[in-house]
């Protein structure tokens, strides 16, 4: 905050988040998880303002890491305004988490500090994405959580991939992997499962269909898991039956792109060397142009947050980091493939946090 020129540092949530999916800043830096809640943050106090459904909570949750509740009543950003007064902050700049407010409760909050008297008015500024770096690095607890939320994951994959036979429809192996998931000890699923088959696979997000999956045909499966507020997500492609030739061709090629980012990945690279890595094997077989996404994401809290791997990317890797690697080849009309790792920089290098079941090409060391 000293570095941004900010006496303050606000956090709220883009919408009221009942599913627990859109207020992690305000997660990570209170410990707070109730559906509706602002933090603000000055040089000398923590607070937490709730409303009288999470008063409790909030003790619970916040106290204990530094915080005072203030209790909101009435209008909210009425409420805000006067917990914003009594943080002392006339005159000081005060910054917005710009991701975690949408517009129209920025101009509500700004319209109500209006009322307030110009000696104890703060100056609104956006700040930069101060708690956003804090948490691409993963302390021990952390890592606790992820590996676990990856190991139920894991799990999951495998007891779904035991069960698959044609004529499953798409949508009930999705359904499938959602109960995997809650059977090895996950809370949920970290965003909706895809599986896709046959040319379906062509879309990197494509959505789950009553369609029978059918006897030869490749099936993506992309999945997360959550435990302890922490995501995980994985992505396998495999076949129902024997794979054709040009699926063995394709594979091989996404198998090799992988396992070369995973091997020259190390810290100080930018995003855009990692992916670089991967895109550069790909672009060799000559399906570059079939390789539209980037490489990797963040995975935390977040199924998706910094860093990011990708051909624009200037994020640098750091120790610590957690993020996936990713490469895919998709091709319209006949399907995609693509496989998915989760990684963690530790001594400068990747170590591979997913354990899965894959296929490994002939002549592939596994």
């Amino acid at each position: 905050m000293t570095k941004a020129g900010l006496a303050g540092l606000f956090i709220a949530s883009p919408v009221d988040d009942v599913f627990g999916r859109h207020s992690q800043n305000r997660r990570y830096v209170s410990g707070f998880t109730g559906s509706t809640g602002y933090v603000l943050i000055t040089e000398s106090q923590a607070i937490v303002g709730v409303d009288s459904r999470y008063t409790e909570q909030a003790q619970r949750e916040s106290v204990s890491n530094g915080f005072r509740v203030f209790d909101i009543k009435g209008k909210r950003s009425e409420a805000c305004a006067g917990m914003i007064a009594q943080a002392g902050l006339g005159r000081k700049k005060l910054g917005i988490s710009g991701a975690d407010l949408s517009y129209g409760e920025f101009a509500k909050l700004n319209t109500a500090l209006g009322e307030i008297g110009a000696g104890d008015r703060p100056l609104l500024s956006a700040a930069p994405p101060i708690v956003e770096k804090l948490r691409v690095r993963k302390d021990a607890a952390e890592m606790a959580s992820l590996e676990r939320s990856i190991e139920i994951c894991d799990r999951a994959y495998d007891t779904v991939l035991a069960s698959l036979l044609p004529g499953q429809t798409e949508t009930a192996v999705a359904i499938a992997v959602e109960q995997a998931i809650r059977h090895a000890g996950g809370s949920g699923v970290s965003f909706g499962t895809i599986v896709a088959g046959g040319p379906w696979a062509a879309m990197p997000h494509a959505t789950s269909r009553d369609e029978p999956l059918r006897e030869g045909e490749m099936v993506v499966i992309d999945m997360g898991a959550i435990f302890g507020g922490y995501c995980s997500d994985l992505t396998r492609t495999t076949t129902l039956g024997e794979g054709n030739a040009k699926f063995r061709e394709i594979y091989g090629i996404v198998f090799e792109a992988q396992r070369a980012a995973i091997e020259g990945v190390e810290v100080g690279m930018t995003g855009a060397q990692a992916d670089r890595l991967a895109r550069s094997v790909i672009e060799s077989a000559g399906y570059g142009e079939q390789f539209g996404h980037g490489l990797g994401h963040g995975v935390g809290l977040e199924v998706h947050e910094m860093p990011y791997l990708g051909p624009t990317s200037e994020d640098v890797l750091e120790e610590g980091m957690v993020f996936t690697i990713e490469p895919g080849i998709y091709i319209p009309g006949w399907g995609g493939v693509r496989i998915e790792d989760i990684v963690v920089l530790e001594g400068g290098r990747a170590r591979v946090l997913s354990h899965a079941k894959t296929l490994v090409p002939a002549g592939a060391q596994g």
